[in-house]
């Protein structure tokens, strides 16, 4: 039964890591190379310039979002045969990823539905609904969610690392670096906003990126090895 619980996790963590590749790096780049927004300044611009291809990160993020709670399924599941405190730590974890799962799942739906129809049926009435949950706008409630919602996630792999404390010192080592960079955008964002879609804001969200790659990697191959 352990062996698999560690080919759950394996295939979870392939399943996150394709998500993350194409609702981050790929799906940014495709969005700017085929129909990018402007620099936000109004709901009319954003509405004029909406295409349905800028929703394509989103969908990709349902699957990131279902690759990370099939992780921390996993690794609860792993975890009945270590010590209590693990357990204790790890369920922990399970049970962050499920608010942050809740979180981000709603602020997809916000964006591939209820913005997506307010912008194809634009009206002037409807400009505070558009700037209040758009993530065109850096200063939108949705960014808001967004950047908590992550900051959860990257707390959640904070008390996962335990599991991981002498099994493995590069995925414990990672899984922690992500939670203080996932905290500390979180902290930046409640001081300014706007820093999100700075020159700075978008190297944090590459560097992000490229965290939780390697970090799906690594973890994609260790219990690779441990379900053989």
């Amino acid at each position: 039964m352990k062996l698999k619980h560690h080919l759950l996790i394996a295939r979870s963590a392939l399943i996150a890591l394709i998500g993350i590749l194409f609702s981050g790096p790929v799906g940014f780049l495709f969005v700017q190379m085929t129909n990018p927004q402007p620099t936000w300044e109004s709901p009319a611009l954003f509405a004029r310039n909406y295409q349905a291809v800028q929703d394509v990160p989103y969908y990709f993020g349902f699957l990131l979002i279902a690759g990370m709670l099939m992780l921390f399924v996993g690794h609860y599941l792993v975890s009945k045969n270590e010590a209590e405190v693990t357990q204790f730590w790890t369920l922990l974890a399970l049970s962050l990823t499920t608010i942050f799962a809740a979180l981000i799942f709603f602020n997809y739906i916000c964006q591939t539905t209820f913005v997506r129809q307010l912008a194809l049926n634009y009206k002037p009435e409807n400009d505070a609904i558009i700037s209040a949950f758009t993530m065109a706008n850096p200063q939108s409630l949705s960014w808001g969610i967004e950047m908590w919602g992550y900051g959860i996630l990257g707390s959640a792999t904070w008390f996962l690392s335990g599991y991981y404390a002498v099994k493995s010192r590069i995925i414990f080592w990672t899984l922690i670096m992500n939670g203080v960079v996932s905290i500390l955008t979180v902290v930046f964002t409640i001081i300014d906003v706007n820093w999100l879609l700075s020159p700075l804001g978008l190297a944090g969200y590459f560097f992000w990126n490229l965290l939780m790659i390697v970090l799906m990697i690594l973890i994609y191959r260790y219990s690779k090895n441990k379900s053989v």
